[in-house]
């Protein structure tokens, strides 16, 4: 039993001895370093600044482009130009697709192939006016010429600028 003890010994001792030569792989999280604060300066604010002013528009929402800005508004059929007695006379529709009535002149102008005017006429509602009411408007012109225009190819134009009118107004 005597010997037993010493080789006990032994092997324990080179078993502590094995154990100790392992080492633990686990990592270890050192402490990240903390930057010192320091006074930064922020950027100036951005604030926006209007350098135009901000285009008109009309009723509709639309970007007023110009003097004949109304006349998109407006579209012109069931024209017919027929001879009687010893005139010559324009009827049919303008529909009015703008909210409220518009007012201006326009004019039916026949020419010939080289450019001169053969015959012209200023449309015109039922009675008598230029004003065009919101939706569908009967319109007439004679036509001073003193040659047959009937067959003739006619252009409209814009004597005076269509613009609104104001509902009160137009009653």
């Amino acid at each position: 039993m005597k010997r037993r003890l010493p080789v006990f010994l032994l092997l324990a001792a080179l078993m502590l001895l094995a154990l100790t030569g392992c080492e633990d792989a686990t990592p270890v999280l050192a402490g990240t370093p903390t930057p010192a604060a320091t006074a930064t300066p922020l950027p100036e604010p951005f604030t926006a600044e209007i350098t135009a002013a901000p285009l008109p528009t009309d009723g509709l929402g639309n970007t007023i482009s110009g003097e004949n800005h109304y006349w998109q508004y407006l579209s012109f059929g069931a024209i017919r130009v027929y001879e009687y007695d010893d005139g010559t006379f324009l009827d049919g529709i303008c529909v009015n697709a703008y909210p409220l009535p518009l007012d201006g002149e326009v004019d039916i102008v026949y020419t010939t192939s080289d450019g001169k005017i053969c015959g012209i006429g200023k449309i015109h509602n039922t009675v008598g006016t230029t004003l065009l009411e919101t939706g569908s408007n009967a319109i007439y012109a004679e036509i001073n010429t003193d040659i047959d225009v009937t067959g003739m190819e006619f252009s409209l134009v814009v004597k005076t600028p269509y613009v609104p009118v104001a509902a009160a107004s137009a009653e």
